[in-house]
């Protein structure tokens, strides 16, 4: 049952994703065809993990079985993926690391980053979580502060070329699960309580937080911020909507992916940078977690099924 009081879980360790990331979720993937079902994700990351190892496969049009991706030393709990293939990373301990552009087949290199405020030369509120490239990709949206405590969460904004980072109190409580980005200046932060979601929109110009739609427990949005996905609770479809009409709340859907028979729920979920697929971390009854990637252009039916190691957790993401 969910908890009537505010949940905040920490990123505390890279043991196990699904628990790292603490999100809740819906399941398998629509029935497809054969020849539908071995369609190369190009642009997918999957960051996986179990016990207390975590691995990252990327694919592109020339690797289809997809390709082992270097990380960053001391457990990676979160990716996103920014501009030029630049990936940003969550660490276990709080901290966040860029990579060099990835080259697939190529040894990929990592920096972490140490950002202080400009003005007072102080960290910013730690430890952070689910790091998220703005659309530009130019800096990153991080949560800030301890999510399982009671103290205050932050939005903290940095631009790790120039390692500055400023922060902005969201002065509700918050739910573990990523910011999204709905365009270049404003992002999405989950508030409430797990059992009755809510959100904040924040505006990174003047800080301002005001409501955002209410009863996602999840959220995706695409790059370019003309889609978004959204998932109510455990067992509940993944639902993709048009940005505009969600944030209206208009309550009109442009697709979804329901339940299958053996699947209990989505761990993670991402679409790509115009919306057009979406790919889904499920588990199985079994613990097991698979990939599945839907598309708009099959009425989003499964139109890829990646193949992963062995996990009891995964984040998805996609290249740009």
């Amino acid at each position: 049952m969910p908890s009537p009081t505010p949940v905040r879980r920490p990123l505390s360790t890279a043991r196990a994703l699904a628990a790292a990331i603490a999100l809740a979720g819906l399941v398998a993937a629509a029935c497809t065809s054969p020849e539908s079902a071995s369609t190369v994700p190009d642009g997918l990351l999957a960051l996986t993990g179990s016990g207390d190892s975590t691995a990252l496969t990327a694919w592109d049009a020339e690797r289809a079985k997809g390709t082992p991706v270097d990380l960053p030393d001391g457990g990676t709990t979160w990716i996103s993926a920014g501009r030029a293939r630049v990936l940003v990373a969550t660490m276990a301990k709080g901290t966040t690391a860029t990579s060099r552009p990835l080259d697939l087949g190529n040894d990929t290199t990592w920096r972490t980053v140490k950002a202080k405020d400009s003005t007072t030369g102080d960290s910013p509120p730690g430890p952070l979580a689910f790091a998220t490239w703005e659309p530009d990709g130019g800096r990153y949206a991080v949560l800030g502060g301890d999510l399982l405590s009671d103290d205050p969460i932050a939005v903290v904004l940095i631009d790790p070329t120039v390692s500055i980072a400023f922060d902005i109190p969201v002065g509700r409580d918050v739910v573990a699960a990523p910011p999204i980005w709905i365009d270049d200046d404003r992002l999405v932060v989950v508030t409430g309580d797990t059992g009755a979601p809510t959100s904040a929109i924040v505006d990174t110009t003047d800080g301002d937080v005001t409501d955002g739609p209410a009863g996602a427990r999840l959220i995706a949005a695409s790059a370019n911020g003309k889609r978004v996905a959204t998932m109510a609770k455990q067992g509940a479809p993944v639902m993709v909507r048009d940005m505009a009409g969600w944030l209206a709340g208009d309550g009109t859907a442009i697709g979804s992916v329901a339940p299958a028979d053996g699947v209990a729920t989505a761990i993670s979920f991402a679409l790509d940078a115009t919306g057009q697929r979406l790919a889904i971390a499920w588990v199985g009854d079994d613990g097991k977690v698979t990939l599945a990637v839907h598309a708009a252009s099959a009425d989003w039916r499964r139109v890829a099924q990646p193949k992963i190691p062995t996990a009891s957790g995964a984040v998805v993401a996609w290249m740009r």
